[in-house]
């Protein structure tokens, strides 16, 4: 069955198919990356003013004080979260919520002045962000794209098996061919890119699934999410750790969004919350290097400090922590490292890291590469259809003569159906369409099949 011409034909079709929905998202997501990546680098360098200050030899104003300095420029917005860093020369950051906008505010700690704000809510890191998770449709637009991620990795296996060679033929041959020309050439170079990217892609499409909306938060994400409540006494019925991320963005390590908050023991009217410096300096005993304070939100709130790969605080995973502290007593609620998250969580906390490239230069370069690579496989899939089809025709791949082989290939693809639910929305949507346009409009039949 494997070898035969129907069967290959059947495989070929419906690569075109997940093609033919996959490319413009591939597309938008490869060039969202890439600005994501980036953004950061550039936004430091082009507000240097603002992130870096002179090292005074006068000692730092302490956190209270700088958090006041931010209050009274800010009087009417709530101050969410503080940036901790571990250099001298960086300047103190705090997040303000100036009415529908999530800012940050940079501080001189030892000049005790505010240096000025710059929009997360408004950046462009924010809208890349937000492009590449749902673009920009809500659900909707995150199932579009859980449809895409699903049919990408359909369309890995069977461009593998497309490119697979026969018995005798050289596989390292056929892995760096790039002979030809014309359409001969086109399908030679989108083989190769294809599968010499194919692996990396797979990791990209696994680790992207995870936080969408159906496989992600429904089943890996929800069965990943460590069991707040065993180490909490008490927790929110309303609030979970997705609350701690700005609007847009996502900073708290995947597998603690859709865990509750723990909540701070109930105490007299008029009890006084522990010092952010007192927050700090737990933390940093605790072995926090560069990390997130997050405040806390009403009576029962508590203080969080977070270092993850997720919030862009650290690079190595191993480092993963969330603590909360009761912001009366200061007592800890709840520690939460890596060694506590499940494989999935771990490799997800390490897979974010290199999805970013956050490990230096080679990642960075790395990272660039394989999107140039999404981006030329998407383009040359076109060129390549466009080159072999019919003058003046919307053509599919021809349809296998016998239609068991057809059958065979569903039977095939059955496992993604089943492991991806959004594929099998998809898959029913190509079936339906494909035997529409084959038995109801003849016109098109003429130019599909």
């Amino acid at each position: 069955m494997f070898g035969t011409k129907d069967f290959y034909r059947s495989v070929w079709r419906w690569h075109f198919f997940a093609g033919l929905y996959v490319v413009p998202f591939l597309i938008m997501l490869a060039v969202t990356g890439l600005m994501m990546i980036f953004d950061p680098i550039i936004e430091r360098s082009l507000h240097s003013d603002l992130y870096y200050v002179e090292q005074s030899s006068s000692a730092p104003l302490t956190y209270e004080q700088q958090y006041q300095v931010v209050a009274n420029a800010y009087p009417d917005s709530p101050i969410k979260r503080l940036y901790v860093s571990d250099s001298a020369t960086d300047a103190t950051r705090f997040q303000v919520a100036v009415g529908d906008d999530t800012r940050s505010v940079f501080v001189d700690p030892y000049q005790g002045k505010v240096l000025g704000d710059i929009s997360i809510s408004h950046s462009l890191y924010t809208w890349a962000d937000d492009t590449h998770g749902t673009f920009m449709l809500g659900l909707t637009g995150d199932w579009l794209i859980e449809i895409a991620i699903s049919f990408t990795i359909l369309l890995i296996l069977t461009g593998v098996y497309m490119w697979w060679p026969s018995t005798g033929q050289s596989k390292w041959k056929a892995a760096t061919q790039l002979s030809g020309k014309g359409r001969t050439f086109w399908r030679n170079a989108h083989s190769v890119t294809g599968v010499w990217v194919a692996v990396i892609l797979l990791f990209f499409c696994i680790s992207g699934l995870s936080w969408a909306s159906v496989w992600g938060g429904k089943l890996v994400q929800a069965w990943s999410t460590f069991p707040v409540e065993q180490s909490a006494k008490n927790v929110s019925s309303t609030l979970t750790h997705e609350d701690l991320n700005p609007k847009g963005l996502k900073q708290i390590p995947w597998n603690l969004e859709q865990a509750p908050l723990p909540e701070s023991a109930m105490r007299a009217f008029g009890d006084s919350t522990i010092t952010l410096d007192r927050v700090v300096s737990d933390a940093k005993a605790m072995g926090f290097t560069r990390f997130q304070v997050h405040f806390p939100r009403g009576e029962t709130g508590v203080f969080t400090a977070t270092a993850s790969t997720m919030g862009r605080d650290i690079n190595n995973a191993l480092d993963d922590r969330t603590v909360h502290y009761d912001r009366y007593s200061g007592a800890v609620i709840a520690d939460v490292g890596f060694m506590d998250y499940n494989w999935f969580a771990k490799s997800m906390a390490f897979g974010i890291a290199l999805h970013m490239g956050q490990f230096g230069v080679w990642n960075l370069a790395a990272c660039t590469l394989f999107c140039l690579a999404v981006i030329f496989l998407s383009v040359s899939g076109v060129v390549m259809w466009w080159k072999r089809r019919p003058a003046n025709a919307f053509a599919a791949p021809p349809m296998p003569k016998d239609l068991k082989r057809w059958q065979h290939v569903v039977w095939l693809l059955l496992p993604i159906s089943l492991l991806f639910p959004m594929a099998t929305v998809g898959m029913a949507v190509v079936l339906v369409v494909d035997w529409l346009v084959l038995l109801s409009i003849p016109k098109l039949r003429q130019v599909w099949a």
